[in-house]
């Protein structure tokens, strides 16, 4: 019973969600080109919704990131109750990702960027595009590994079976 109504309220803050996602990306792509910015000496067509598409992209992450640290210490929790070991395990690959964002710091470069429009200098800026293209890289790989992997896996216990 109390399944089907978590799964009913998922459902409906999914819905909202879309909806409100659906809203917002249609006034970016058809509301608003009458914003011209000049970029090299051009004229160039500036949504005017932009900012909201932005911020609603960075809410949606917030969201995202809230809730699966919510249900990450709450199933810790409850895993410590009933099985220790099985918590240890989740803690550790919590630590592995805090590594990794670590790692990724650690590579990261605040060299200026040149590009058409002009330089880019804003550290903070360089630096965390860095980080989120190596991290992106590494989790790309793990996927790629782990597929290959669990797909021969699949493959030869089908052929012992």
């Amino acid at each position: 019973m109390k399944a089907t109504v978590v799964n009913k309220i998922s459902s409906y803050i999914f819905i909202a969600l879309m909806i409100a996602s659906a809203a917002v990306l249609g006034l970016f792509f058809f509301v608003g080109y009458d914003n011209y910015t000049t970029l090299n000496g051009s004229s160039v067509a500036d949504p005017e919704y932009t900012d909201l598409l932005m911020y609603w992209m960075y809410a949606l992450v917030v969201f995202g990131v809230a809730i699966v640290l919510l249900f990450v210490v709450g199933r810790f929790f409850a895993a410590l109750k009933s099985n220790p070991r099985s918590a240890i395990k989740g803690v550790v690959g919590i630590l592995l990702i805090v590594a990794l964002f670590y790692a990724a710091y650690a590579l990261a470069s605040d060299e200026p960027i040149r590009t058409a429009a002009g330089v880019i200098d804003v550290k903070a800026d360089l630096i965390l595009s860095d980080i989120v293209i190596y991290v992106q890289y590494v989790l790309i790989t793990v996927s790629v590994i782990s597929t290959i992997i669990g797909g021969t896996f699949k493959y030869f216990n089908k052929i012992k079976a």
